[in-house]
């Protein structure tokens, strides 16, 4: 077999070839394990969460099980039925929603201990390692090549890298404001700034860079970010809506993250539109000599 026609053992379906580098069969039962798991969970939460089975912002993750039943779970099925019919759009929305369950349900693991908490423990753990089995199978330069050099690649990038500084600002000078004053976040802030500064906000950052470099894991993190944003966005705005409803109240900051994610939801979903359409189809790109010369330079690395 020569050197351009050896594509990294990329899937075949149909006349397409998926640019990955190994089969998906583990990535396919955790997403089914998940999808499971998911469906039990929120149904309990509509059923008892405001009845006691969340004790720490039960509003919002009640909003939470409404969005993923409605929302969530439909963009998952969505996602592996495509990639099963070998479109690359639909892995890199796959990718972009285990994310979206992964990081969300976190949420549910530090909101308390209740019944569920083993489960909600399993379905970041599914989703968390059906995510990594995605990436360690994703051939990043056969996906580069498979994106017009039209795709506003920078005008991503540019929203990535924005919105991580935004929020960055946002969360230091909460953190700085506090110890000044010598007063501490309530519980739920505390775990989001926690794990946005340490996961979220770098990845958006080196991820957006990486994509205005070109680099070739650079189209793999701007594809599945923007999905993570625009469905975090479009929940963050629905629970904040949500629990100024129950509070009966309007809490001025949070009227103010209300504006912020709904801006995030429609800026990331105008911005995912796009970058999806530049994902070309067919196989000559995925065996040029462009494409191996690129694989080879990463290989390098």
């Amino acid at each position: 077999m020569s050197a351009n026609t050896r594509t990294s053992t990329q899937e075949r379906k149909g006349d397409v070839l998926l640019p990955i580098k190994g089969k998906l069969t583990l990535a396919y039962a955790l997403s089914g394990v998940l999808a499971v798991l998911l469906a039990v969970s929120s149904v309990a939460g509509l059923l008892y969460g405001s009845r006691g089975l969340y004790e720490t912002y039960p509003a919002g993750l009640v909003g939470q099980d409404v969005i993923t039943l409605l929302v969530g779970l439909p963009l998952l099925f969505a996602s592996l039925w495509l990639t099963g019919r070998g479109s690359t759009r639909g892995l890199l929305v796959w990718t972009g929603t285990l994310f979206y369950f992964a990081y969300s349900y976190y949420f549910y693991v530090i909101g308390g201990f209740n019944a569920l908490f083993l489960l909600y423990i399993a379905i970041v753990s599914t989703g968390l390692y059906g995510l990594l089995s995605l990436l360690f199978n994703i051939d990043p330069v056969a996906l580069k090549a498979r994106f017009d050099p039209k795709t506003p690649t920078r005008l991503v990038s540019g929203f990535l890298v924005g919105y991580s500084l935004l929020f960055a600002l946002m969360w230091v000078g909460l953190s700085l404001s506090s110890a000044a004053v010598s007063t501490q976040p309530d519980e739920v802030t505390h775990s989001v700034v926690a794990i946005d500064c340490a996961v979220l906000l770098p990845l958006l950052f080196f991820g957006g860079l990486l994509l205005w470099r070109r680099e070739a894991w650079g189209y793999v993190l701007g594809g599945f970010l923007l999905v993570k944003m625009a469905t975090t966005g479009f929940t963050l705005a629905f629970t904040t809506a949500l629990g100024t409803w129950w509070a009966r109240g309007i809490d001025p900051f949070n009227a103010f993250l209300f504006v912020l994610f709904v801006f995030m939801a429609i800026g990331s979903l105008a911005l995912l539109v796009p970058y999806l359409r530049g994902v070309r189809g067919g196989r000559a790109d995925l065996s040029s000599d462009r494409v191996s010369a690129a694989r080879s330079r990463l290989d390098s690395r």
